[in-house]
């Protein structure tokens, strides 16, 4: 005779009923738990505001020039050499100039404009001052650098040209030469 209740088919209903027992302090359905998001913003600073392009402010253009008898001033423009930068906590920012792509050194005596068909060089500077008196370097190539304040909008920080005057009429040709802005805040 086979009895229904032996261990082994006594374990196999225990399990079976255990299978459809429902705990009474389970969670209703659907079940929540809140958790956070967030972002931390450092104070910083974005050269061309995020709206332009920042790896080319343009440049400053002394024009057709026919003679250097005199020295010729430039000034930037939006676009034509002003740098524009755009801080969040307004910080002091420092703005240095390199010595630009065609020397090393000092530059009080002037950066240079390169004709790269003829190796000649013409003598400009620039300058953080309309008088053209303050030249604007990296602090430690003969010229100072640039502190500003800012106050979380979009500045334009103009730069003051000069092309030096010359004694020889230089080559036809077009003379260039690339600077470099380093922020610093």
């Amino acid at each position: 005779m086979i009895s229904l209740f032996s261990p082994c088919h006594l374990s196999a209903a225990l399990l079976i009923s255990a299978l459809f027992i429902v705990p009474t302090n389970a969670a209703p359905s659907p079940v929540s738990s809140p958790f956070t998001v967030n972002a931390t913003v450092l104070t910083g600073c974005v050269l061309g505001g995020g709206a332009t392009d920042s790896s080319n402010f343009g440049s400053i253009n002394f024009g057709n020039i026919t003679s250097l008898a005199t020295a010729i001033n430039a000034t930037s423009g939006l676009n034509a050499g002003t740098i524009t930068i755009q801080c969040n906590g307004n910080p002091s920012v420092t703005l240095a100039l390199n010595s630009g792509a065609n020397m090393t050194g000092n530059i009080s005596a002037g950066r240079h404009l390169l004709n790269s068909s003829t190796g000649e060089y013409l003598l400009y500077q620039i300058y953080q001052n309309s008088p053209r008196t303050l030249i604007w370097g990296d602090g430690s190539n003969g010229g100072a650098t640039q502190v500003i304040a800012t106050d979380g909008t979009l500045q334009q920080v103009i730069l003051y040209a000069q092309l030096f005057a010359s004694n020889t009429q230089p080559t036809a040709g077009v003379y260039l030469d690339t600077l470099l802005v380093t922020v610093t805040y």
